[in-house]
């Protein structure tokens, strides 16, 4: 909370700044609201008065009160408060008969004639209640009488009112400050509450960046901030199982590429010091050739997986599935002749694929060799149009011995090899292919015997459908 650039201290302030400002426009605003009600409050409460006087002084000229009974009242009750308020007693002729102020209002002068003005300039009907505000007073006068032309008139100073609405705003705004406080207060805790997670997410994003792939989070609510737990809990786990992999990768690709290179550098030496001669040189030359192109066949794949590790999504263009089977089979078409292997394609005509041409080559070129190196005879290559969903099956299957057991549950993992494995990327490479294009692969035993890979990919029938 001390560091002033910490998102509690940044949230303390600006609910600080909300609440004062919303202080202050409530205080601006209420003023003008308080002045007119406590003048409204005044007027009633000086009219209420001067009829309570004029009844006393009635009862008092016909004799029902006696003169020491005389017990005129001098406040006004004001929002709950009692207000020292004053009054005069006028003849027809504005002389005054009585004030509760003679030092200001003596008996026996004129009103009119007074320099403090109760009344406002103009003409007014002294038969009935009038209500009269000037620089210094709020005033109302009711008549004595109807007939014979006497009032009384009560007021009280505008000062008296102006302590009012001080003293009434200062206990507002006292009661804001107070409940500013106490906001503040639980504001503090509450923030701590908030914060404390994102603490607790600091330190779990370090720990992930020191590799602690263990660590957890603990979930103890179902909000936001828990859903925000239990994503980073699954991201930890995406992570560690990309590291594992990644570390088995490496182990692996050090492994693949460190047996051709012993197997390369033997032969050289062997070749250098002249313990190959003739024929038997010829083999060696022929050992380091074939090594020298499987190691170059590991870092190419090792360059598609890095490749392929990266999100792309972005193809647009249509690719023609029959057209990249027959290129494909043209390439691996040496291998095959060279294995004896027949490959036959059954691939539909006029079906389009949206995604990247190369990476679909090398696909269907990964999946023909695999098929080529285990069959015994042939290889089928074929297509089948689901028409719900819009997608295209395509199998590629071959008449050898079919998968193990292990080979099931290893097939796309790095560097898995098999029986007469190659690099043992393949299958891992045709993965990533068919993922990138938003397909599915499986691999599986045909009932008359073979291996069989299955993909689904979703397709454009025709190019003029895009």
């Amino acid at each position: 909370m001390g560091n002033f650039k910490s998102i509690s201290t940044k949230i303390l302030i600006s609910y600080l700044a909300a609440v004062v400002l919303t202080f202050l426009i409530t205080a601006l605003a209420f003023y003008p609201i308080l002045v007119g009600v406590l003048e409204r409050r005044a007027e009633i409460g000086l009219e209420k008065q001067a009829w309570e006087i004029a009844y006393t002084i009635r009862r008092h000229q016909s004799g029902q009160l006696p003169p020491e009974e005389l017990n005129l009242p001098l406040t006004i009750l004001l929002l709950g408060r009692s207000v020292e308020s004053d009054y005069l007693w006028l003849n027809s002729q504005d002389i005054i008969i009585l004030s509760s102020r003679p030092e200001q209002f003596p008996r026996g002068r004129s009103l009119s004639a007074l320099p403090d003005k109760l009344r406002e300039e103009g003409t007014f009907d002294p038969s009935t209640a009038n209500i009269f505000k000037t620089e210094k007073y709020v005033a109302v006068e009711v008549p004595l009488a109807s007939s014979d032309g006497q009032t009384v008139l009560t007021f009280v100073p505008i000062r008296t009112l102006h302590v009012m609405y001080r003293e009434t705003l200062f206990s507002i705004l006292a009661s804001l400050l107070g409940a500013l406080i106490i906001a503040l207060f639980i504001a503090y805790f509450l923030i701590r509450y908030l914060v404390r997670p994102l603490k607790n997410l600091e330190d779990y994003a370090q720990a992930i960046g020191d590799r602690k792939f263990d660590v957890r989070l603990e979930v103890k609510s179902d909000d936001e901030l828990s859903k925000l737990a239990v994503a980073f809990n699954q991201m930890a786990d995406r992570l560690k199982s990309y590291d594992d992999g990644m570390r088995r990768f490496f182990q692996n690709a050090s492994h693949e590429m460190k047996t051709p290179l012993m197997s390369i550098n033997g032969y050289a030496e062997g070749i250098r010091d002249g313990v190959f001669t003739g024929s038997a040189m010829e083999d060696a030359i022929d050992i380091i050739h074939k090594e020298s192109l499987r190691l170059r066949n590991v870092v190419e794949n090792m360059i598609d997986i890095t490749i392929l590790e990266q999100p792309h999504h972005n193809y647009s263009l249509p690719q023609d599935l029959y057209y990249i089977v027959e290129e494909v089979i043209d390439t691996v078409g040496g291998y095959a002749l060279d294995r004896k292997v027949e490959i036959v394609s059954k691939i539909q005509p006029d079906i389009w694929i949206i995604g990247d041409w190369e990476q679909l080559h090398s696909l269907f070129v990964n999946l023909l060799s695999n098929g080529i190196r285990y069959a015994k005879s042939q290889v089928v290559v074929q297509s089948q149009l689901i028409t719900e969903g819009n997608k295209v099956l395509i199998k590629v299957q071959d008449d050898g011995e079919g998968f193990t057991a292990e080979d099931l549950e290893h097939a796309f993992d790095y560097f898995y090899t098999g029986t007469n494995g190659g690099s043992g990327l393949g299958l891992t490479i045709v993965q990533k292919i068919v993922t990138e294009h938003t397909g599915t692969i499986s691999i599986y035993n045909a009932v008359q015997g073979g291996a069989v890979a299955e993909l689904v990919f979703p397709v454009v029938k025709r190019v003029y459908d895009l």
